[in-house]
């Protein structure tokens, strides 16, 4: 048996892969807590190392709370609850970036319980490439973990890694979850957020009411939003005019990716200007997130509309942004703190084993009235044709 290099792997001991396989085997196997290991000669055996790299291999992992050792009855898969209980062990949260708010909010909200259980918590970004998505999940199968949040790369088609984690076995909750895939999830309740913005403008007298989103893709947020809308002008006898709706803008920046070149930018206001000027009879915009939101307001302004007198605009997200142009923008808030507190207690009784079944939760979203919406402008004069007779 040859040892001699003990370098597994460029500064990892050759203990250290030996309990990182070990830890990977025992979750492919899917044993369950209390279930016992093989004895450490079956081990060394097994393996290709000596009985001290397997003593030590285990010891690693009984320092890590995943197994239990014990004297003349051998090694067991450690008892979830009493991990629960002890301390548990690092919770991943895997989300696209961390460079602005939206999801800095469902990281601190789910760090905040996971720590109040005892968790530790790792943060995975990906920089919104699902490869890199999928290389995450593939080591977190590899190496074993207790449980994980994910917020899901957006893309054209799902990440197979997702379900490959689920069958794993691995207690899992989506903070963006996949339309046909039976998982755990929390999502802001998106629909609710479409159909009250809708249902807002419609209150102030807008008839003539547009849309604006990139393609949704497989994004349920999205797809949610848009029937929201639909059902909200339906409900109200109003037609929707397909001209009125652009549903492919073609801009690649995200509620936590807010950078892009002038080049893009001057695309997206160009494509805003003429979708403007091609619906001269719009009062109202709804804008499925508060960049396009933004952006709308500044190709008003180039199309001479006049935002919040002529041309009612509606956000949403409710990040830093919205708050602070000129007109503020009025928007649909997402509860993203409350979000992350939500998907770590959904967590947190999937790996004691308290959850069993797939739980889907929504939050409600909330409208934040600013001064992009108002009454539009032929309404209030036939109001005030009507007050005067």
């Amino acid at each position: 048996m040859n040892e001699r290099n003990p370098q597994a792997k460029a500064g990892t001991c050759l203990y250290e892969e030996v309990a990182q396989r070990i830890q990977a085997d025992i979750v492919r196997s899917n044993l369950k807590s209390g279930e016992k290991l093989a004895t450490e000669l079956e081990l060394a055996a097994h393996y290709g190392v000596s009985r001290a790299t397997i003593r030590h291999a285990l010891i690693s992992l009984e320092n890590a709370g995943l197994i239990d050792r014990l004297h003349g009855r051998g090694t067991f898969v450690a008892d979830r609850q009493a991990r629960m209980v002890n301390g548990g062990g690092n919770v991943q949260i895997i989300v696209p970036y961390l460079t602005t708010s939206f999801t800095g909010r469902i990281v601190t909200g789910a760090q905040e319980v996971l720590f109040n259980h005892g968790h530790s918590v790792s943060v995975l970004s990906t920089n919104n490439s699902q490869q890199t998505e999928g290389e995450y999940i593939k080591k977190i199968i590899d190496q074993g973990c207790p449980g994980v949040i994910i917020h899901a790369t957006a893309s054209d088609y799902y990440n197979p890694w997702i379900f490959e984690l689920q069958k794993q076995g691995i207690p899992t909750v989506m903070t963006r979850h996949y339309a046909y895939m039976e998982s755990n999830y929390v999502e802001a309740n998106n629909y609710q957020g479409g159909y009250d913005a809708a249902s807002y403008l419609i209150g102030l007298g807008h008839r003539n009411i547009g849309l604006v989103t990139k393609h949704p893709g497989f994004l349920v947020s999205l797809q949610e939003r848009i029937q929201g809308y639909r059902d909200a002008m339906s409900d109200n006898g109003l037609a929707i005019d397909r001209a009125m709706m652009l549903t492919d803008l073609e801009d690649h920046r995200y509620v936590y990716l807010e950078d892009r070149s002038k080049e893009h930018e001057r695309k997206v206001i160009a494509e805003l200007v003429e979708f403007l000027k091609k619906s001269p009879k719009m009062t109202a915009v709804i804008c499925l997130n508060d960049l396009a939101a933004a952006d709308l307001l500044r190709a008003a302004r180039v199309a001479g509309r006049t935002v919040g007198r002529d041309l009612s605009i509606m956000g949403f997200d409710n990040i830093g942004i919205s708050a602070n142009l000129e007109p503020a923008i009025t928007t649909v808030n997402c509860p993203t703190y409350e979000i992350g507190k939500a998907a770590a207690m959904i967590l947190l009784g999937a790996m004691d084993g308290s959850i069993e079944s797939p739980v889907g939760q929504t939050l409600p979203m909330e409208l934040v009235l600013r001064e992009s919406c108002a009454p539009p402008v032929v309404f209030e004069r036939a109001f005030a044709i009507k007050g005067g007779g």
